[in-house]
């Protein structure tokens, strides 16, 4: 246990630090935008290019786990949905905000951090196929829900706006520019690898810096019933589902998940709720309980995520 500690405690006092330089007046909460916005535009989207160009393409995405990641991060949303609308009787936003908390996983600004720590060889390919679910079903889904409407071209139009915003993301070009690089087998000039390898490697310590200074100010008062819900659904019921998905799959004749791969999905499937979730929950009026559940569950995943660490390995 004492060796996962040594893993998992430098990357929560890196966001303890984050919080502590914006709690005493060092940063501005705003600055940690900012921070935010170098991060997810610019060098994880050039770590994610490199990850994805300088490998074979059959190691960019492996099958099992995007199916597996695919099944696990849409079951705990609908679910979460259902629970939040039906349970604690919650407006549609609300509920659509709930399930993004559920099955939402933090894979940029902890995860990737986590897992480059953990198994650096598969972090890369982890975090783009990760991106890939997120991107086509996990965030627009739940926007759907969020913007969702009695008219029906007012479905399509809010599914069709919330697809497209996530296709126009740096990280999402980025991933599908690497992946369309390593299949031509088309090899990079080395000051381009250097490059963007030096902006790559700001990414760990400034992502986890950002989280933390994004912490301040926010509180856990709100419904604490909702509260509860998602938090165990995001770090209890979430990595319980990736792990079933990626053992029903193998059960059903796909190949497993060999070498660290099912540890990171299980791992991915346990991370803190999704940063940008407040930023997009305070454009709908909810702006209590996704930050609550933002503190909450990245304070409590530094006790889950060590103990997962401890059985998975």
């Amino acid at each position: 246990m004492l060796d996962i500690l040594v893993i998992t405690a430098p990357l929560y006092l890196c966001i303890l630090a984050g919080w502590a330089a914006t709690r005493f007046g060092l940063f501005r909460r705003s600055d940690m935008d900012v921070i935010g916005s170098f991060v997810m535009n610019v060098a994880l989207p050039a770590l994610m290019f490199l990850s994805m160009a300088q490998r074979p393409l059959t190691q960019v995405a492996n099958p099992t786990y995007l199916l597996a990641y695919a099944i696990t991060s849409p079951v705990v949303l609908v679910s979460a949905y259902l629970w939040s609308r039906r349970v604690n009787r919650t407006p549609r936003a609300a509920a659509a905000f709930d399930a993004l908390g559920s099955g939402g996983a933090n894979s940029g600004f902890v995860g990737f951090p986590l897992l480059l720590v953990v198994m650096p060889s598969v972090a890369g390919v982890v975090f783009g196929m990760n991106v890939i679910v997120e991107s086509l079903i996990t965030v627009p889904l739940c926007l759907f829900w969020a913007e969702r409407s009695a008219d029906a071209s007012g479905l399509f139009a809010s599914l069709r706006r919330s697809v497209g915003s996530m296709l126009r993301m740096p990280i999402f070009i980025a991933l599908m520019a690497g992946v369309v690089v390593s299949a031509v087998g088309l090899p990079l000039p080395a000051v381009l690898v250097t490059s963007f390898d030096l902006l790559g490697r700001a990414s760990t310590g400034a992502a986890l810096f950002a989280v933390g200074g994004l912490l301040v100010g926010l509180s856990i008062k709100g419904n604490v019933r909702r509260l509860a819900a998602v938090t165990v659904a995001k770090l209890a019921v979430m990595p319980a589902v990736a792990w079933a998905s990626a053992t029903g799959l193998v059960l059903l004749g796909m190949p497993a998940l060999e070498g660290e791969l099912f540890a990171a999905i299980v791992l991915s499937g346990a991370m803190p709720a999704w940063t940008s979730s407040v930023v997009f929950a305070a454009r709908y009026g909810e702006r209590d309980v996704p930050p609550a559940v933002l503190l909450v569950t990245t304070m409590v995943s530094f006790g889950t995520l060590s103990g997962l660490l401890v059985v998975l390995t």
